[in-house]
């Protein structure tokens, strides 16, 4: 089984900051901002980023007051610098009370006369998608060629459609950008591989598919995901590569998951499938906090936890906070007392995490239920006083939190008033399920032992 990491000893966690009104940073004191910002994962997170995805985060990080405004608006200018969003720079600046630099003005022209000068490149094809009839035509073509004799274009006005969407994502215009990609997409291939600029399209439809919030429908953010993960599966790119592009891939994920109400089920699989991972323990081990609260926050996936957890504790050396010392807590070391303290912890992780800020609620009462769950597989009948203790809750909220639970059939239990106890009804094992459970990691650990024999060959070579 292995010995439990040991744990980085950190003080109790303040008390939480008052809530704030919508859009408003709330009003914390200098303790409690260093207390929320050792749990900000945003500078881990943000060079596996586009730019242009970065800008939601840090409204997010500004809207949580553990950073000055000013200091997070300083480095959404730094950012701003390598865009062409002139007009939001010029925002920027009168929001912290300083005069735009005279020097966008002169990139403002700059930039409208290489738009100008693009979009007159490709004018003609512009004109042949904006006429429905045209555009249904376009799919019954067997080739580029063929569009390209029908509609009288030059071939390379077709790849600089790509680059005219480009111009205009740059700019902050992911609708339009969007559009022309798709219709780019949708037109007929010179071949079954997948050319750059057919690439750089599919990733800058992913882009605006996430910044845009488009998570439903044909050409959805997670349907954007899974062809870009059908890509790097089947991609001819040095291993190197296409591992720094799965991370970045398994990154932008989380957009669609926790910034939608209703994630696509088949986003968690892949975030929570063996292959990826190994990716976060290979390049990003920051990403289990997300695979944990994935897990704590979606009950579908309780069949996964034992495993998963299994793997959170073979990485809990390269990476823990309390997301993941929770379930460790919980399913490894069954000790419930610290599973309640770092659930405690949770609540401050959630608030300076800008994927969770908005899921504290959820993530509490599945916890709590987590916790339970745990504790009646191990016991048959119990106190309800002292289970409240372990769900941080008094006695009789804790009886009406358990009543609701049996009556949404959540529970297979009943509750003995006289002795205020839950008596628990133990189900027979599934001898099909332990079959699958003995059976479940062993392409990660083959994975992990490759990678260590791999790190082990290549320091021999280096001696």
């Amino acid at each position: 089984m292995g010995k439990k990491p040991a744990a980085k000893k950190e003080e109790e966690p303040s008390q939480p900051a008052p809530a704030a009104e919508a859009g408003e940073a709330p009003q914390l004191s200098l303790e409690q901002a260093k207390h929320l910002a050792r749990y900000d994962n945003t500078a881990k997170m943000t060079p596996f980023l586009d730019r242009h995805l970065i800008f939601p985060i840090l409204n997010q990080v500004q809207e949580s007051g553990i950073y000055k405004t000013e200091d997070v608006t300083r480095v959404e200018l730094q950012l701003l610098a390598e865009t062409w969003m002139i007009d939001y720079a010029c925002d920027r600046y009168e929001g912290i009370g300083e005069e735009p630099p005279a020097s966008l003005t002169d990139r403002r022209e700059d930039i409208l006369e290489k738009l100008a000068s693009c979009r007159n490149h490709v004018m003609r094809l512009l004109e042949i998608l904006e006429d429905d009839e045209k555009v249904k035509r376009i799919s019954t073509f067997k080739s580029i060629g063929e569009l390209c004799d029908a509609f009288d274009i030059e071939p390379e006005m077709v790849d600089e459609l790509v680059t005219y969407a480009k111009m205009q994502f740059d700019c902050g215009n992911y609708e339009l950008s969007s559009q022309l990609l798709k219709h780019y997409r949708n037109m007929p291939q010179a071949s079954e591989t997948m050319t750059p600029k057919q690439i750089t399209a599919l990733w800058g439809s992913a882009a605006s598919a996430l910044l845009l919030k488009e998570f439903q429908g044909d050409d959805s953010a997670s349907e954007l995901i899974f062809k870009l993960d059908e890509y790097l599966e089947n991609a001819k790119a040095p291993k190197s590569e296409v591992l720094l592009h799965r991370t970045w891939l398994l990154h932008w994920t989380l957009f669609a998951i926790f910034w939608h109400d209703k994630p696509d089920p088949k986003l968690m699989d892949f975030l929570l499938n063996e292959k990826s991972l190994s990716i976060i323990s290979l390049s990003c081990p920051h990403l289990f906090r997300y695979v944990g609260a994935v897990l704590i926050l979606q009950k579908r996936l309780k069949h996964l936890v034992k495993d998963t957890v299994w793997i959170i504790h073979h990485e809990a050396a390269t990476y823990s906070d309390p997301v993941t010392r929770f379930l460790l807590a919980l399913y490894t070391e069954m000790d419930y007392d610290d599973a309640q303290h770092e659930l405690q912890r949770c609540e401050q992780v959630c608030l300076s995490d800008c994927f969770l800020r908005d899921h504290w609620n959820e993530f509490q009462e599945n916890a709590r239920l987590h916790i339970f769950e745990s504790y009646c597989r191990i016991h048959q009948c119990i106190n309800i006083q002292m289970i409240s203790s372990k769900l941080n809750m008094e006695a009789e909220e804790a009886e009406l939190w358990i009543v609701k639970l049996i009556q949404n059939a959540k529970l297979d239990a009943r509750i003995d008033s006289e002795k205020s106890r839950v008596v628990m009804t133990k189900a027979p094992p599934n001898v099909y399920q332990q079959v699958i459970e003995k059976t479940k990691n062993l392409a990660f650990r083959s994975t992990m032992l490759v990678s260590n024999m791999d790190k082990e060959k290549a320091e021999k070579a280096s001696r």
